[in-house]
C-alpha cells in the first residue's frame, strides 16, 4: 500500500480553538524564558527490621508502600510475597508489576535466590513490567491488536515518511513546524500523547490542543518562534494531530506496533469490553506495583482497572520522582486514596541501609524544603559519619582537573578502591565533555552513554574542522577537503549525503576556498547559500583574533553548531552553543594550534583506548537521570551552580527532587562542586547546597 494511499482520506482537525487563557500563559512562558543561551562503610543486608515486618505482615485491602531510597523496598516486596503465599494466596494469584525489564529481572532473580531457602513453591509468581503485561494480555485475548512492536529504526523511518507526506500535502502548515526537531522528538511527543490517554484513532482535538498549550516544555518547541500568533499557533497544532494520525495509519499499514501501544490498546481493549475485564480483575488475588512514583495517567488507569478487585500494594518515594517531563507525576502516590477511591492505608521504610549517617541527615535538610511531598523521617542505620566536601573551581576545565586529582588522590589511600567504585554525575549532557577530554589524557578509564561519547561528537569535529581550516588559511596553505566540507556543515544546519558528495567534488578541483564558496557551481549546490551571510560569517571568524572570540562568532552564525532536539529531556537541557567548550578554550590563553593539538591528542587517545566504553572497570559518568537506582562508594556532583540545577527551565520542586537523588547515590563519599564562572560569566553556587545544610 502507497504511502500516497493510507494518507488520503486523512483530513485536519480543525474543530478546536486556542483559548485565550492558554495563549496569554504561552505568552508568559516564553517571555520568561532566559535569551540567553576511605574507605567503603560497612554494608548490612537486613532480613526484616521492624518497619519491613509491619508491611509483610500487613493484611490491609490497599497499601501505599512509602520506601525512600536504600531501604529495603525490594527485599521487603520479596518477603511479603512469600509470606501471603505462606498464609495460603495461590502464587498464581499474585502480580507483580515494575516499570523496565532490569527492576523486573532483579526482582525474579532475588526472589529465585530467596526459594531456596523456603519450601513454597514460587515459580508461578508473575513478575512483569507493565509493558510487557499489557502486551501478553493483546496476544491471550485481542488477537487483532497483537502484532510485532516496531524496531527504533522503523519507527524513525515511518515519523520521516509521515513529515514528508505533510510537506507534500500541506507546505503551509509543514512550513510552520520548527525544523530543529528529531525524528526521535516525535516518537516520544507522540508517547507523551499516548501516555496522557490520547488513543490517534479517536481524538478529540480540544483535549489535545489544551494539553499541548498547557504544557511547558512542548510549548515552547512548537511556539516560541512564532510571536504568539493565533492563527499559526492553531496551523501547528492542526499539523501534530496530522502527523500522530498519520503516525498511527502507517504502523497499522505496516501490521506493527509501538511499545506504548503495549499499554495503551492493552487498556482500551479491557475498558472497552466490561466482561473480559472481569476475567482478568478475577485472575489476582494482589497485585503489587513498584516505583509508583514514577507513573503517568494510562499507568495508573490501566493499573487502576487491573486491581480493582484484588488487594493492591503501591511502593514508591515521591522524594524520587523526577520523569515529569516524560509526563509522569508523584500525585498519584502522594494523594493515593483520591485517585483509587478506595481506603489506603500508609506504611514507611525508614531505616535507610545505603547512606552513612551525615548524608541521610543532609538530602533529608534539602528535600523537606519540597511542599508537595509526603512527611518522612528517615533513620540512618549507619552511624558513621562519611566525608562530604563542597569544592569550588573557576572554570569547568579547571573543575575537570581537581576531579583527577582528587579521585587519583583516594585510590592512592586505599588500593582496595577501583576506578569503578566512583562516579562524577551532572545535570546536563554536555557537562560530560570537559571531564571525558580529562579523564582520556590522564588515562582514567570511564563509561559513559554512546550519544555523548567524544567519539561521535559531531558538533566537535565540525568545530575542529572549522578551527583547522582558519588555520590554515592563516598559513596560506589548502585547506584538507574534508575539514571545509565539514565547516560548511557547521554553517548549515541541514547538508545531505549527495550535496557533500558534490561539495567534495568542488574542494577537490580548485586550491581556493574563498572562491569556490562564492562559485555558481557552489551556489547550485547550495541555493540556500544565496540568501545567506556564509561568506561575512566564515570572513568574522577568519578575522577573530583568538581562539574566545572565534568561538563567539561560531556560536552566534553557525547553525551546524547548534544542537538538535531529540527528546522531552533536550528541550530541559538545551544550553548555550559551545558552551561547554568555552572554559576548556580559557585554558589555552587564545592559542588556536594548542587547543586543535590538545583535543585531537585526547581523541587519538580515545580511539586506541576505546574511551567511554569500560562500563566494568571504569569512572561512570551520567547525568542524575541515569544514576537513579544506582550507587558508588564515592559520588562527585559537577558544576552545581543556579541555573544549572535547578535548571533554569524546569520547576524547583522536579529540581530538588532530582539533586536529592544524586546526593544519595553515595555509599561513602560525596563531593559537590560548583563554578565560579560558566561561559565567562560570573555565576552563583546552586541554592540546594545551603538548603541541604552545606554552604
Amino acid at each position: 500500500m502507497t504511502a500516497d494511499h493510507i494518507y488520503s482520506d486523512l483530513g485536519f482537525s480543525d474543530d478546536f480553538e486556542v483559548r485565550q487563557k492558554a495563549l496569554e500563559e504561552l505568552s508568559r512562558k516564553i517571555n520568561s524564558v532566559s535569551l540567553d543561551t576511605r574507605e567503603a562503610l560497612s554494608s548490612f543486608v537486613p532480613s526484616a527490621d521492624s518497619y519491613q515486618k509491619r508491611v509483610i505482615e500487613a493484611l490491609d485491602h490497599t497499601i501505599r508502600l512509602v520506601a525512600p531510597a536504600g531501604s529495603g523496598k525490594t527485599q521487603t516486596i520479596i518477603n511479603r510475597v512469600i509470606t501471603r503465599i505462606q498464609n495460603g494466596v495461590s502464587p498464581r494469584r499474585i502480580l507483580v508489576l515494575t516499570f523496565d525489564t532490569s527492576a523486573a529481572g532483579s526482582l525474579r532473580t532475588k526472589l529465585s535466590e530467596q526459594s531456596l531457602n523456603v519450601t513454597t513453591q514460587l515459580r508461578d509468581i508473575r513478575i512483569s513490567t507493565l509493558n510487557s503485561f499489557g502486551y501478553g494480555l493483546l496476544r491471550d485475548y485481542v488477537p487483532l491488536e497483537y502484532k510485532n512492536v516496531i524496531e527504533d529504526t522503523r519507527q524513525r523511518s515511518i515519523i520521516h515518511e509521515g513529515r514528508d507526506e505533510l510537506k507534500r500535502i500541506s507546505p503551509d502548515r509543514s512550513a510552520v513546524l520548527p525544523t530543529n526537531l528529531e525524528n526521535r522528538f516525535y516518537r516520544e511527543f507522540y508517547s507523551l500523547l499516548k501516555n496522557q490517554l490520547f488513543d490517534p484513532r479517536n481524538l478529540h482535538a480540544q483535549h489535545v490542543a489544551d494539553f499541548i498549550l498547557e504544557r511547558t516544555d512542548v510549548s515552547e518547541v512548537f511556539f516560541s518562534h512564532l510571536n504568539n500568533d493565533r492563527s499559526m499557533i492553531k496551523r501547528v497544532i492542526e499539523a501534530l494531530i496530522w502527523l500522530f494520525k498519520a503516525y498511527d495509519l502507517a504502523l497499522k499499514r505496516d501490521n506493527l506496533i509501538d511499545f506504548d501501544d503495549q499499554k495503551l490498546r492493552a487498556h482500551i481493549s479491557l475498558r472497552d469490553a466490561p466482561q473480559l475485564l472481569a476475567s482478568v480483575q478475577s485472575q489476582f488475588a494482589e497485585v503489587i506495583i513498584d516505583e509508583f512514583q514514577d507513573i503517568n495517567t494510562l499507568d495508573f488507569e490501566f493499573i487502576k482497572a487491573l486491581a480493582a478487585k484484588s488487594s493492591l500494594m503501591v511502593t514508591g518515594d515521591d522524594d524520587q520522582a523526577i520523569y515529569g517531563f516524560r509526563g509522569c507525576s508523584p500525585d498519584y502516590l502522594i494523594d493515593l486514596e483520591n485517585h483509587l477511591g478506595r481506603q489506603v492505608v500508609s506504611y514507611e521504610l525508614q531505616i535507610n541501609y545505603r547512606c552513612p549517617r551525615n548524608v541521610v541527615e543532609h538530602a533529608d535538610r534539602l528535600i523537606r524544603n519540597n511542599r508537595r511531598r509526603i512527611p518522612k523521617n528517615p533513620i540512618a542505620h549507619n552511624n558513621e559519619a562519611s566525608e562530604i566536601k563542597v569544592i569550588k573551581s573557576f572554570t569547568a576545565g579547571l573543575e575537570a582537573k581537581a576531579i583527577v586529582a582528587f579521585i587519583r588522590r583516594v585510590l592512592r589511600s586505599n588500593k582496595k578502591l577501583k576506578y569503578a567504585d566512583f562516579a562524577v554525575l551532572y545535570r546536563t549532557n554536555a557537562q560530560s565533555l570537559p571531564l571525558q577530554i580529562e579523564f582520556i589524557l590522564n588515562d582514567i578509564p570511564y563509561y559513559v552513554r554512546k550519544q555523548d561519547n567524544i567519539l561521535y561528537n559531531d558538533a566537535l569535529a565540525k568545530l575542529l574542522a572549522v578551527l583547522r581550516v582558519k588555520q590554515a588559511l592563516s598559513e596560506s596553505r589548502i585547506p584538507k577537503v574534508g575539514d571545509q566540507v565539514l565547516t560548511i556543515q557547521a554553517y548549515f544546519r541541514f547538508v545531505n549525503s549527495i550535496q557533500v558528495e558534490k561539495l567534495e567534488k568542488l574542494f577537490r578541483k580548485t586550491d581556493n576556498f574563498a572562491q569556490a564558496i562564492s562559485s555558481s557551481t557552489f551556489l547550485s549546490i547550495l541555493p540556500k547559500a544565496k540568501e545567506s551571510k556564509l561568506v561575512s560569517s566564515l570572513q568574522e571568524c577568519l578575522e577573530a583574533p583568538n581562539l574566545l572570540k572565534t568561538l563567539d562568532v561560531l556560536a552566534k552564525r553557525f547553525n551546524g553548531l547548534k544542537g538538535m532536539i531529540g527528546s522531552l529531556e533536550d528541550v530541559i537541557n538545551e544550553k548555550v552553543p559551545l558552551g561547554e567548550l568555552y572554559d576548556i578554550a580559557a585554558s589555552f590563553k587564545g592559542s588556536i594550534p594548542d587547543f586543535i593539538e590538545t583535543i585531537e591528542r585526547a581523541l587519538e587517545r580515545a580511539r586506541i583506548s576505546h574511551a567511554g566504553e569500560d562500563e566494568k572497570a571504569g569512572v561512570g559518568l551520567l547525568t542524575y537521570f541515569r544514576a537513579k537506582g544506582l550507587q558508588w562508594h564515592t559520588v562527585i556532583l559537577t558544576t552545581c551552580n543556579e541555573g544549572v540545577i535547578p535548571h533554569k527551565k524546569a520547576p524547583t520542586e522536579d529540581e530538588r527532587r532530582l539533586f536529592y537523588v544524586a546526593m544519595t547515590r553515595a555509599s561513602s563519599n560525596l563531593v559537590i562542586s560548583y563554578l565560579k564562572s560558566i561561559c565567562k560569566n560570573a555565576v552563583s553556587p546552586s541554592r540546594f547546597i545551603a538548603e541541604a545544610g552545606l554552604s
